[in-house]
């Protein structure tokens, strides 16, 4: 008889607009120099440019984002960077803004 594991807690529902949020993020990333438009994001997320500007209002509140240098333009900012700091993935490797790659 196979043996099935237990789950500890039932799965969650996903938060739509923390995956929202997510989903510009990673759109801005792909642009060059990772600076777009409110109207770019919304094209690439194929989301509603009211939604992807309060998206981008919220994560500029949270220093993820900036605004950019001509009107309606918003770029990463180094909080974006520093997510992933002290990251490992299952292989041990770490990736340290301060070094290379290093195998520990």
């Amino acid at each position: 008889m196979p043996q099935t594991l237990a789950r500890p807690f039932p799965p969650y529902k996903e938060v739509r607009g923390l995956s929202r949020g997510l989903q510009v993020l990673k759109a801005l990333n792909q642009l060059p120099g990772g600076v777009g438009t409110t109207t770019e994001l919304a094209q690439a997320c194929g989301l509603h440019r009211t939604t992807v500007k309060r998206l981008l209002e919220t994560l500029r509140h949270e220093n993820f984002v900036r605004a950019g240098v001509h009107d309606g333009q918003y770029e990463l900012s180094f909080e974006v960077r520093r997510l992933s700091e002290g990251f490992e993935d299952d292989a041990g490797w770490s990736r340290s803004p301060r070094r290379s790659c290093r195998r520990r």
